[in-house]
C-alpha cells in the first residue's frame, strides 16, 4: 500500500482503491462459482457439513464484503478512508484464503485420490482468478496466492503420485510468473501514478500561472483605463499599439472603432469627423505630426481643438520610430486660468477706483467746514479730514488709521486739550465714553483758547460710528444775546424747571407750532403738552397742540441756569411728517403700490405666522392661488393704463368678497387668498366661487365695458402640504389644471395634479440641458414660389426626448418660454440654421421663427450678426419670422429694433398675419418684407367663402403696400389653386413638402460645418 503522508501515496491510495471498488464484485463472482463448482464435483460420500457448510459460512462473508462495496462504489473517499478500506481488505483477504485452504485440505483427507486434482485445479484456478482481480493491491494478491496457491501445490507434490507431483510443480512456476508479473505491472502502475500526478502539479502551476497572468493584465488594463490622462502608443509603423478609454473620450472616438493596428491617418480621419481635431487642416496637421522634430525628440504641446477643447500632449518617442503620447484635457483648467487673469484684473481696477475714490473722497471731505471722523465697530479711526485735525491739534499726532476713540481722548486729556476735564479726567473720560457708545448724541465741548464745538455722533448699522464736529465758538461768544437768539429760533424751544418741570419761558416758534399764548404756555407745566406715557423704544415724544392735533417731537434739552434755577433749555424737532414718510415707506414694502394689496413679502411672513399658528392651535387654512382670464389681452389692446385700472378695481372687488378673508397680490394679474374657516375644502371653494361672483358685472374703464372672469386653484394646510413652499407650488399646480381647462374654472389640489406638476417640472429640467445634450434639431419644410420652384424653406425646431421620444414643440415650447430656457433654444436654432443654409449649393431663403422672449431682448441684431458671420451666411438668405403680438407690446421700441435688424442686409415677415390684431398702421410703420397667412384661414378655403374673402383682402392689402404673400398650410390642390388665383406669390403646406430633417439635403455640395453644440454634448 502506499505512503499517505506524501502526495504519491496519497494518488497511489486513492487510485488502487478506485481501481480494487470495480474489481471487488468480480472477485467474490469468481469466489462464489468457484465454491459451487467445487461442490458440485464433489461425490454424496462426502458429509453435508464438509460439502456445504463450511462454504456457506465463507461465502455469506463474501456476501457481506460485496455489499460493503457495493456501498462505496459511488462514494467520494478521502486518502486516509481508502487506506482503511485497503488495510480492511488484506485481513479479509487472508481470512478468506485460509478458510478456503482449511476446506480444500480438509476435502483432500476425505475424497478419492483421483478427485484430487480436479479439486486442486477449480480451486487454483479460484486463487488465480483472485489474484488477478487484487493485481493493483499486490500484499492481498500475493498473500491470496501464497495462502492459497502454495498449500495446494505444496499437497500435490508430496502425493507421491507421478501426474500430481508434476502438476503440483507446474502450479507453483505458474504462481511464481503470475507474482512477478503483477509485481511487474504494479510498478508500471506507480509510475503510471506518478507521472499522472506530475502533470496534474504541472497543470495546476499552469493554471496558477495563467490566473496570475490574467490577474495583471486586468490590473494593467484597469489602471490604464482609470487613468485622468489619454494614453496612446504608436509603433514605427504609425499603428496603434494600445490606447486607453480616457483618450477615446477626449477626443469623442467610438471604442468599438478603435483597435489595435489602426493607421494613425485613419483615426486623425475619425478625429476630424468627430469635430475633436486641432484646429487646422488635416493635411497640415498630418504634416506636423510626421515632421522629424515632433517624431523624435520629447516635447510638451498644447493643441485647440474645434469642439473648444484644450488638451496639453506629451510627446515621448520610443526605440525604432514609435511613440508614446499622454494627452490630458485641460479645458476647465485653461478657462479657470484665465478667469483668474480676468479675475485679478479686475481686482487690480475695482482697487485702484477704490483708491482713486478714497482720495476724492478725502479731498471732498477736505473742503467740508465741519470736522468729521468715521469709527469702525471696534472704536478704531477710519477716516477723518482736515478740518477735524484743526479743532484737535493739540492730540494731532496721535490722529492715525487704526487708533482707538479711547487712545485719542487720553492723549487729549494728558495735553490738556479738553479744559472742562482738568480736575476731573477719569470721570470725564467714563462720562465721553459713555456718550459715544450711545447709538446717537450730541453735546457741545469746550476746546483750548475758548473755542466751542458742537459733537454729533451717530452708531451705524455695523456697529461703527460717525461723528460731526461743527465750530459753536461763534455762537457762544455770542450768548450775552441768547434771547435773541431764543426769540428767533425758527424751532419751538422753551426753558423747564429742572425739578418742577415748570415752563419758564417760551420762543415765538413754540406759540406758532404749539397754537398757545405765550401767557398760556408759562401757567403749563411741561407734562401738559405731553400725549400718553413715554416709550423708551421710540426716539420722539407725542405731544399735543392747543387744536387738540397730535405731533412727534424730538427734544434736545440743555442744562442751565436760569434767573437763579437750575433749568434746561429744551428745542422740539417736529418729526411728524419724517415719521408718517418712514411710515409710509414701510407700508409700501410691504404693499403692492398699485393694488395697495400686502405683496409677496407681507404674503410670506402671513403665511409663515399661520404656520406658527398651526403648530400651537392645530389649525389649518387653505392657499388660493387666483389669476384673471385673458389680462394680457387688455394691456395689448387698450395699454397698460387700463390694465393698471383693471387691476384695482379687481383688488377692490376681490376684498370685498373675502369679507375678511386675506388677499394679497404676488405680481402680474397674480393674486393670493387665504381662509381658515372650516372646513377647509368647503371655504375655500365658496371663497373662489364669492370672488368669480363678483365679476359677474363687467368694469367699466375710459368707456371700455371689460368682462372678466377668474380661474382659482387652491390647496390645504397641512393636508396639501406642509411646508409653505410646497404647498403655493401645490395651489399653482391647481390653478394651472384650472386654466387648462377653461375659462372660470375652480380646483382644488389633489395628488394626480402634483404628479403633473412633477411631470411639468420634469420637463422643465430636461429642456434645460436639451441644447447641450444635441437632443434638439431641424426639420425644414419647403417653401414655392406660384411658378412651381422652391424659393426657401423654413427651419421647424423639435426636440427627441431620450425617453419620451419625440415631443412636439406645441408642448415643449410653452414650457420653455415660462421656465426661461427659450432663449438658449432661440440662439441655437438660429445659428443651426443659418449653419445648414450656409452648407446649400443653392442659395436658398431659409426662415427662422422669433419667439416673443428672443424679439424682446436688446442684443437681438448682435446675436443675427454673430450667426451670419460665424457661418458665413449671406444676410439676404435670412428671413426673421415675427408674429403680430410681440410687435404691438412696444410699436416704438419694435420699429427701433426691426430697423436694426434691416441694417444686416436680412428680410423680416410678418407671421400668422390675421389671427391677432392686423393693424393696417403698423403694417405700413414696419419695414416687412413678406406677410404670411396664417393656416386657419387656408384651411377653410374651397369651404367658406368669408375664409376666401379674408384672404382676398389680405393679399390685396399686402400688394397694395408692395409686400409678397405667402400662404401656408396648404393640404389640397383646391386651396393651391384659389390662391394662385387670388394673386398668392408663396406657398407652404403638406402638398407642397412635409417637414424633414434632410430636406434640404439634396442642395449641400460642401460638408456641413459641425455644430460646436453638438460636439461638445
Amino acid at each position: 500500500m502506499g505512503d499517505i503522508t506524501d502526495p504519491l501515496g496519497r494518488a497511489l491510495v486513492v487510485e488502487q482503491f478506485r481501481i480494487l471498488r470495480k474489481q471487488v464484485p468480480v472477485l467474490y463472482a469468481v469466489l462464489l462459482v468457484d465454491s459451487i463448482s467445487v461442490a458440485l464435483v464433489l461425490p454424496l460420500t462426502v458429509s453435508a457439513w464438509l460439502r456445504f457448510g463450511l462454504p456457506t459460512a465463507l461465502l455469506a462473508l463474501c456476501l457481506l464484503r460485496l455489499v460493503q462495496w457495493l456501498r462505496l462504489k459511488a462514494v467520494d473517499v478521502s486518502p486516509e478512508q481508502a487506506h482503511r478500506e485497503l488495510r480492511r481488505t488484506r485481513v479479509v483477504a487472508v481470512v478468506l484464503n485460509a478458510g478456503f485452504v482449511l476446506w480444500i485440505l480438509a476435502l483432500f483427507a476425505t475424497v478419492d485420490p483421483d478427485l484430487r486434482a480436479p479439486i486442486a485445479l477449480l480451486v487454483f484456478m479460484g486463487c488465480i482468478g483472485t489474484a488477478y482481480c487484487l493485481g493493483s493491491f499486490p500484499p492481498a494478491s500475493l498473500l491470496t496466492m501464497l495462502i492459497a496457491g502454495t498449500p495446494i501445490a505444496t499437497v500435490l507434490l508430496l502425493s507421491g503420485d507421478g501426474i500430481m507431483i508434476s502438476l503440483g510443480i507446474n502450479l507453483l512456476l505458474l504462481l511464481l510468473l503470475l507474482g512477478r508479473m503483477i509485481n511487474t505491472n504494479f510498478r508500471s502502475f506507480v509510475q503510471l501514478i506518478q507521472a499522472h500526478s506530475s502533470l496534474t502539479q504541472e497543470g495546476e502551476r499552469a493554471r496558477a500561472a495563467e490566473q496570475t497572468a490574467t490577474a495583471v493584465a486586468e490590473r494593467f488594463d484597469r489602471a490604464l483605463n482609470n487613468m485622468s490622462q489619454g494614453l496612446c502608443f504608436f509603433n514605427e509603423d504609425q499603428r496603434l499599439i494600445v490606447c486607453n478609454r480616457t483618450y477615446l473620450e477626449i477626443y469623442d472616438l467610438d471604442p468599438d472603432v478603435i483597435r489595435p493596428g489602426m493607421k494613425l491617418t485613419d483615426i486623425v480621419d475619425l478625429r476630424y469627423s468627430a469635430g475633436s481635431a486641432p484646429k487646422m487642416s488635416k493635411q497640415d496637421y498630418l504634416d506636423w505630426r510626421n515632421s522629424a522634430r515632433v517624431i523624435d525628440e520629447n516635447s510638451d504641446t498644447t493643441v485647440e481643438l474645434t469642439n473648444g477643447r484644450m488638451v496639453r500632449i506629451r510627446h515621448r518617442p520610443m526605440e525604432g520610430r514609435g511613440w508614446v503620447a499622454t494627452h490630458e484635457d485641460i479645458t476647465e483648467r485653461h478657462r479657470t486660468e484665465i478667469a483668474l487673469a480676468e479675475a485679478k484684473a479686475a481686482a487690480e481696477q475695482a482697487e485702484a477706483a477704490a483708491r482713486a475714490a478714497h482720495t476724492h473722497l478725502t479731498e471732498a471731505l477736505d473742503v467740508v467746514p465741519e470736522g468729521l471722523a468715521v469709527f469702525d465697530k471696534d472704536d478704531r479711526l477710519v477716516l477723518w479730514n482736515r478740518q477735524y485735525t484743526e479743532f484737535y491739534a493739540v492730540s494731532q499726532e496721535v490722529l492715525a488709521a487704526g487708533t482707538r476713540f479711547e487712545s485719542i481722548l487720553r492723549a487729549g486729556l494728558s495735553r490738556g486739550q479738553y479744559p472742562e476735564a482738568i480736575g476731573r479726567e477719569d470721570e470725564w473720560l467714563a462720562e465721553r465714553l459713555a456718550r459715544h457708545a450711545l447709538p446717537r448724541y450730541s453735546h457741545e465741548q469746550h476746546l483750548p483758547d475758548d473755542r466751542w464745538i458742537r459733537v454729533e455722533e451717530r452708531r451705524t448699522a455695523d456697529g461703527g460710528s460717525i461723528g460731526v464736529r461743527i465750530d459753536i465758538t461763534d455762537l457762544k461768544r455770542r450768548e450775552a444775546s441768547f434771547r435773541l437768539l431764543f426769540e428767533e429760533n425758527p424751532l419751538p424751544m422753551w426753558v423747564v424747571d429742572s425739578s418742577t418741570r415748570q415752563l419758564l419761558a417760551v420762543n415765538a416758534a413754540m406759540c406758532r407750532h404749539y397754537g398757545y399764548r405765550r401767557e398760556d404756555l408759562l401757567l403749563m407745566c411741561e407734562p401738559q403738552l405731553q400725549y400718553g406715557g413715554s416709550d423708551s423704544s421710540i426716539d420722539f415724544e407725542l405731544h399735543r397742540t392747543a387744536c387738540g392735533d397730535l405731533i412727534q417731537v424730538a427734544i434736545e434739552s440743555r442744562p442751565l441756569h436760569y434767573e437763579g434755577r437750575s433749568a434746561h433749555v429744551c428745542v422740539a424737532f417736529d418729526v411728524t411728517e419724517r415719521n408718517r414718510a418712514q411710515e409710509r415707506i414701510s407700508y409700501l414694502a410691504s404693499h403692492d403700490v398699485l393694488t395697495e394689496l400686502p405683496n409677496r413679502t407681507a404674503l410670506d411672513h402671513h403665511l409663515s405666522a399661520a404656520v406658527e399658528r398651526h403648530e400651537i392651535t392645530g389649525a389649518g387654512f387653505a392657499v388660493l392661488c387666483i389669476d384673471l382670464d385673458h389680462f394680457k389681452e387688455i394691456n395689448d389692446l387698450f395699454g397698460h393704463a387700463v390694465g393698471d385700472a383693471v387691476l384695482r378695481e379687481t383688488s377692490l372687488r376681490l376684498q370685498e368678497a373675502a369679507q375678511g378673508c386675506y388677499v394679497a397680490r404676488v405680481g402680474g394679474d397674480e393674486f393670493i387668498g387665504i381662509t381658515d374657516q372650516v372646513p377647509l375644502s368647503a371655504s375655500a371653494e365658496l371663497l373662489a366661487t364669492k370672488m368669480r361672483a363678483a365679476f359677474e358685472d363687467p368694469i367699466e374703464v375710459d368707456g371700455h365695458t371689460l368682462k372678466l372672469d377668474l380661474c382659482v386653484g387652491a390647496a390645504l394646510f397641512p393636508r396639501d402640504a406642509d411646508k409653505i413652499d410646497s404647498l403655493l407650488a401645490n395651489a399653482d399646480a391647481a390653478l394651472y389644471r384650472a386654466k387648462h381647462e377653461g375659462r372660470g374654472a375652480i380646483r382644488l389640489f389633489t395628488s394626480a395634479m402634483d404628479q403633473q406638476l412633477r411631470a411639468r417640472r420634469a420637463l422643465e429640467h430636461d429642456l434645460r440641458f436639451a441644447v447641450e445634450r444635441g437632443e434638439l434639431y431641424l426639420d425644414y419644410q419647403p417653401q414655392q414660389h406660384r411658378d412651381g420652384h422652391v424659393i426657401g424653406y423654413e427651419a421647424l425646431v423639435r426636440w427627441r426626448h431620450p425617453e419620451r421620444g419625440i415631443i412636439s414643440p406645441g408642448e415643449f415650447i410653452p414650457v420653455a418660454e415660462r421656465s426661461g430656457s427659450i432663449a438658449q433654444i432661440d440662439d441655437w436654432v438660429l445659428m443651426e440654421a443659418c449653419r445648414e443654409a450656409a452648407s446649400w449649393d443653392r442659395p436658398f431663403r431659409i426662415a427662422v421663427n422669433v419667439s416673443a422672449a428672443q424679439f424682446r431682448r436688446e442684443n437681438l441684431d448682435a446675436q443675427v450678426r454673430m450667426a451670419l458671420r460665424e457661418t458665413g451666411l449671406q444676410p439676404s438668405r435670412l428671413e426673421l419670422e415675427i408674429t403680430e403680438g410681440v410687435l404691438i407690446e412696444d410699436v416704438s421700441r419694435a420699429k427701433k429694433a426691426m430697423q436694426s435688424l434691416k441694417r444686416l442686409g436680412i428680410l423680416i415677415a410678418l407671421d400668422d398675419f390675421g389671427t391677432g390684431y392686423s393693424s393696417l398702421s403698423y403694417v405700413e410703420a414696419f419695414p416687412l418684407d413678406r406677410i404670411k397667412i396664417d393656416r386657419s384661414f387656408v384651411a377653410s378655403l374651397g369651404q367658406s367663402e368669408r375664409s376666401l374673402a379674408i384672404v382676398r383682402a389680405i393679399i390685396g392689402l399686402a400688394h397694395g403696400l408692395g409686400v409678397p404673400v405667402l400662404a401656408e398650410g396648404i393640404e389640397t390642390k383646391v386651396q393651391m389653386s384659389l390662391l394662385i388665383e387670388e394673386g398668392c406669390d408663396e406657398m407652404q403646406g403638406y402638398l407642397i413638402g412635409r417637414p424633414q430633417r434632410d430636406a434640404a439635403v439634396g442642395s449641400r455640395s460642401k460638408p456641413r460645418v459641425p455644430s460646436l453644440i453638438h460636439s461638445a454634448s
